[in-house]
């Protein structure tokens, strides 16, 4: 899991390109999956925002996935996106459509307990959001 925390971004579109060039560098994306969520965003709205606060940006593995992972950017000034604050992108991969299955248990375990989720979108320490995990 790779975790960044950022003060603020100029729009959602940033978030979203930081998060997948995170994933990009370590070898878990190619270039072109930020274009294909960004398609998927024109296509059906801001369906990837899952709860208070969170968006977890994602496509398909024949997007650019190379290996499944994750990659977290905690923002301290929320961001518009399409008419939600968001706070947290959650950017994910995929390899298969089974691999990420595990990982996106854990997120949705954070995102249903308050306590964790406020955690992150509270904190200014990497390895703390590491550890709510």
């Amino acid at each position: 899991m790779l975790v960044k925390i950022i003060d603020k971004v100029e729009d959602y579109g940033e978030g979203i390109k930081i998060s997948c060039n995170m994933l990009k560098e370590e070898g878990i994306i190619e270039e072109k999956y930020y274009n294909a969520i960004m398609s998927k965003i024109d296509e059906f709205g801001p369906y990837f925002c899952i709860a208070d606060g969170v968006a977890m940006p994602h496509a398909r593995p024949e997007d650019g996935s190379i290996e499944t992972g994750v990659s977290v950017v905690k923002l301290n000034n929320p961001v518009d996106f399409l008419g939600k604050q968001i706070s947290v992108f959650f950017t994910l991969s995929a390899k298969d459509n089974e691999s990420h299955l595990g990982l996106l248990r854990q997120i949705a375990e954070v995102c249903m307990n308050k306590d964790k989720l406020n955690k992150i979108i509270n904190s200014n320490n990497e390895k703390e959001i590491m550890e709510v995990f």
